[in-house]
């Protein structure tokens, strides 16, 4: 079984982000927050086309997307990004969406999106989510009909695994009770 990986907060240090905020007060203060946790660089666009031209310059190593982002929308945003190698195709990307519902989430995962985060953006779900995205990437897969972080996560496949170990004990246990119990009942017709 392999070990855990610790995130660390001080892969922020190494690493660049552009915040595609139409918002320019959230804008800002995602910049400002950013900042603070020690990212050296943080790019900032306002419209799809300012983000496009940012991720060509600077090769940002995560992209905070709005999902309304002035010019086009996150996911349809991100179909294009993971389509175009040469803008950074593998670069993470998380999605700040408003109350984001099933059918939202399905087509963000669909498109390509590493990660999401719910607006107002809680601080403590926006680094949870910059270390996974910075330290235990996902695979990258490209194929015909996805190009995109691997869309299974390595925790629900343990838990899955977990379960299914789970049932197979209590399945087992539950025989050998059975048997027990029949052996019992014999022991005391014969004795």
């Amino acid at each position: 079984m392999t070990k855990p990986q610790r995130l660390d907060p001080n892969a922020f240090r190494r690493a660049s982000v552009l915040v595609a905020e139409g918002d320019r007060g959230l804008r800002r203060a995602l910049r400002d927050v950013l900042l603070g946790m020690g990212f050296p660089v943080i790019h900032v666009a306002g419209t799809a086309a300012e983000a496009q031209r940012q991720l060509l310059q600077n090769s940002p190593n995560v992209v905070l997307l709005d999902n309304r982002l002035p010019g086009s929308d996150g996911i349809s945003f991100t179909r294009r990004l993971r389509r175009d190698r040469a803008s950074g195709g593998q670069t993470p990307i998380i999605l700040m969406a408003e109350a984001p519902d099933t059918a939202l989430v399905a087509a963000a995962r669909d498109a390509g999106v590493n990660e999401i985060v719910v607006k107002p953006v809680a601080m403590e779900a926006l680094i949870l989510r910059l270390m996974h995205v910075l330290q235990v990437p996902r695979r990258f897969i490209r194929s015909s009909s996805f190009v995109g972080p691997d869309r299974r996560r390595l925790g629900e496949r343990r838990r899955r695994a977990d379960r299914r170990q789970t049932v197979q004990i209590a399945a087992g246990n539950e025989r050998r009770q059975r048997i027990d119990r029949r052996y019992g009942e014999d022991r005391r017709k014969s004795g």
